[in-house]
Order: C-alpha cells, then structure tokens, then sequence
C-alpha cells in the first residue's frame, strides 16, 4: 500500500499521468476517499492502517494534547511519534505480525512505535531527506528476499504533492509539475515491481490521507478579535481547527465565552457534547469547545501573526464531506477486479479489505476496534474461487 500525501481526488483531471490512468484501466478506482475528520495527514494515515477514527484511535491531529498522560503529541517530537502509549486501536502490521504475517513499513504514520508490544519486521525511522527512488529501490530489495524473510505486506509514504499543495496551493503550475512528478513515481514502482518473480502474486493498493483547498493571508480569522480572555484559555490545534478548554479558576468564563465564540465569522462552533457525530472525533483528550473554519479560511491569534510569517497557498483539515479534502483510492493486482470505477468510501474500510486479502483476522471486540466494513470493498475483489 502507498501513500501520496496531499493527493486531491481531481489532481489526475490537471495533468498527465499515463500511470494513474494505467491503474484505472487495469484495476479498480474509486471517485474518492473520504477522511476521517480531521482532514490531515497524522490522524489519516492512523486511520487507514487501523480501519478506526480519530476518536477511536486517539490520534486526532498532527499534534494534541493528551489529557491522560498531561503529554503533548506532536508530529515534530521524534520521542513522542515513537512512544506507543498514544496509539489505540491496532494498525494493519500488528494484526498481521501477531498472525505472524512479516510486516514492513517505510514512513507510515505509527510504525515508529512498538504498539501493543509489535513493530513491522522491516521498518523505517522518518528522515524526509531519503530521495522518493530511493525508498521504492529499498521495497523492492524488501520483495527480493528469501521466501523465509521477505514481507506480505508493505507500507510506504511519499510526502507529495502535500508540501507543494502547502506552498503554491492548487491550480498552479507547481501543483501540475508536482503531480506529474509522483506519475513518474508510480511509473518507476509498476516498472520495477513488473519485474519481480512474485509480481502475479502482489496487490497494490495506492491511496492519499486528503485533498487541498487554497488559502489566503486575507481569510484569516483572528480569535483576539473576538475573545476578551485569551489567557485564560489553552488553545489546541491552529489554522483549521481549534480545541479550547478553560484554565482551571475560570469556569464561571464559559457562558461568556460561548457566545463569544458564536460571533466569529466563517467558522463553526460547538461545545464538546455537540460535536457532528459523524465526525467521530470525541474522547477523552477533546476540549470544551471545537471551532473548526469554513473552507478556505484559518483561525490564528495575533501572537501567531506576529511571529511567522504568512507562506501558505493550500491547506486542509476542514470538514471530510468537502469534496476538496477528498483523497485518492486506486487498487491492482492479483486478487483486484479490473476496469471497475466504484463511489467515495471512507478509509477507515481499507483495513478489513487488506485483513481479507492476507486471510488475516481483524482485530475485533474491543473498545478500540476497527470501525470499518468489509462488504463495502468486498466486491472490487476477485473471489477465491473464480
């Protein structure tokens, strides 16, 4: 399975890419993939691996703060990215090693950390430095060893065209060069992964974690503009959504404070009890207000202003039903039917598809188990017996 990150559901209709469109002929397409919410990269990715939410899985942003372990999360903390007490739920390469299914990953959200005691057999610390090429060469060195050693399933990341999505934003001609880019990416893996022995054995499933809107220095929303005590408050997440919780003394502030926040424009706002169930985002670690933007816009505070200066073109984390936070699903092989273009679907519906395809059992009957569903992937399967 590989991952673009930042790969929109459309970016294929922008430019050339005789590979993607390789794939839709050979095998199967789906119109998008729909995130989980939050739409970024760190709670996707865990939600692809363990067919669970965000709220479920416990990663419900590139960073959090974890009320349990009073411990900040964070994408940028190589220490708390490799601490596997953040991480519930079961991802896709502890089920298959405690199955005893040889696992590999390189760069996959989570497999830094030994969860529930597992690591993938092969897998890679994050250094983003590693060329793209060379990350494919690694996988295939992986599927060339020895029956005894080589991996049944493998992960692997590619962090484009996400961080040219951030930079330029979409419909640009960095987008199309980036795009075109990760095409012959895909070209370079089909080509050496045609050569393999095992190649009429293989499944190859492509995805991205979201999509990307276009942001501006001129739709951003200022909570100083609206909130009289900002101090009083801690503030967790930035740009699209925001969770806020009082500092202990100031509970009487709450009321005031709501409908404070009912009068900021070009953002939603609910209490912790009324967040969009279909979200699925509660638990433990979420604050007593979600403010989460319209599309298109980002929520900062003076203090943010004054210290960064403004380079974004695109962003995402919005609402999953936008259709600009829409990823990519594409999937061929051995066990995939072909020429078959099929609806959205949720993420969290890969992982009992990939337990299907390694004759695996999903982890189940659990508060953290998977959510997914395996009928709603089950038919883009060939059946064992055709």
């Amino acid at each position: 399975m590989v991952s673009f990150d930042g790969f929109r559901y459309d970016f294929t209709t922008m430019a050339d890419t005789p590979n993607f469109d390789k794939l839709e002929e050979e095998g199967v397409k789906a119109d998008a993939l729909i995130p989980v919410f939050p739409s970024l990269t760190f709670p996707n990715h865990y939600s692809i691996a363990t067919g669970a939410y965000s709220g479920t899985h416990n990663i419900t942003g590139n960073s959090f703060y974890d009320k349990e372990f009073r411990e900040k999360y964070s994408l940028y903390d190589r220490n708390k990215v490799r601490d596997p007490k953040f991480y519930k739920s079961e991802p896709i390469w502890v089920t298959a090693e405690r199955q005893g299914v040889k696992a590999a990953s390189f760069y996959w959200v989570g497999s830094e950390a030994p969860i529930k005691g597992y690591s993938p057999s092969i897998f890679k610390y994050y250094d983003g430095s590693v060329p793209f090429k060379a990350r494919i060469d690694s996988v295939i060195s992986w599927f060339n060893l020895s029956k005894e050693k080589r991996p049944h399933l493998v992960m692997l990341y590619f962090s484009e065209p996400d961080h040219t999505g951030h930079d330029w934003g979409v419909n640009t001609p960095e987008i199309v060069n980036t795009i075109e880019e990760m095409d012959n990416l895909l070209g370079y893996l089909l080509q050496n992964l045609e050569s393999l022995e095992i190649f009429s054995n293989l499944n190859l499933i492509i995805v991205s974690d979201h999509g990307m809107t276009n942001v501006s220095k001129e739709r951003r929303i200022v909570l100083d503009d609206y909130i009289t005590r900002l101090g009083d408050l801690y503030l967790n997440g930035r740009d699209v959504h925001v969770q806020i919780d009082l500092k202990k003394g100031n509970k009487r502030y709450g009321k005031t404070l709501f409908k404070e926040l009912q009068k900021i424009p070009h953002c939603e706002v609910w209490k912790k009890n009324n967040i969009p169930e279909r979200f699925h985002f509660n638990n433990n670690n979420t604050g007593e207000f979600l403010l989460l933007a319209d599309e298109g816009w980002l929520i900062t505070t003076q203090s943010a202003i004054d210290e960064d200066e403004f380079t974004l073109g695109g962003m995402h984390g919005y609402d999953p039903q936008l259709p600009n936070m829409h990823g990519i699903f594409y999937a061929l092989g051995a066990d995939i039917k072909s020429n078959l273009q099929i609806p959205a679907f949720e993420n969290i519906h890969i992982y009992p598809m990939i337990c299907n395809l390694l004759d695996i059992e999903p982890y189940s009957g659990k508060k953290d188990s998977h959510e997914g569903d395996i009928q709603i992937l089950n038919h883009i399967l060939i059946e064992k017996n055709e």
